[in-house]
């Protein structure tokens, strides 16, 4: 639990941050002022219509910081003791095991690109008004 927690702190204060900064943004808009007008609860305002809104430049950067976290998992792994893929790419590279090394490399790489790709993926289930169709 302690390892997972600790690759979660990573990124939690940027992203409560850029969600802050995203959600002022959006309460400032011109729907969120007919919602109060309408008479909507400030809960139902900020979970429906403000933080589906704040959320989508926050996605993007979540698939993008997936290699900051595979980075930090040779730290984790190695303050834990936790055998993982970041425990093995710092042994390989400390005995210059170069084939495992391009596969752990290649293995990273590929979940960045995958990470990238949901990510970019989830933007239209979040906000519906961002439609993947090529006109």
């Amino acid at each position: 639990m302690l390892p997972a927690l600790t690759l979660g702190l990573l990124g939690s204060g940027w992203y409560s941050r850029m969600v802050r900064s995203s959600m002022i943004e959006v309460l400032h808009q011109d729907f969120i002022r007919t919602a109060r007008a309408k008479g909507l609860s400030r809960a139902r305002i900020v979970f429906v219509h403000v933080l589906p809104n704040a959320i989508v430049p926050v996605i993007p950067m979540i698939g993008i910081d997936i290699g900051v976290f595979m980075g930090g998992l040779v730290v984790v792994e190695s303050v834990f003791g936790w055998p993982g893929i970041g425990q093995l790419a710092w042994q390989s590279i400390q005995q210059v095991d170069i084939p495992v090394i391009v596969g752990v490399t290649t293995l990273s790489a590929v979940a960045i690109v995958l990470g990238n790709l949901l990510a970019d993926l989830a933007i239209p289930l979040v906000d519906p008004r961002i439609d993947i169709k090529q006109h």
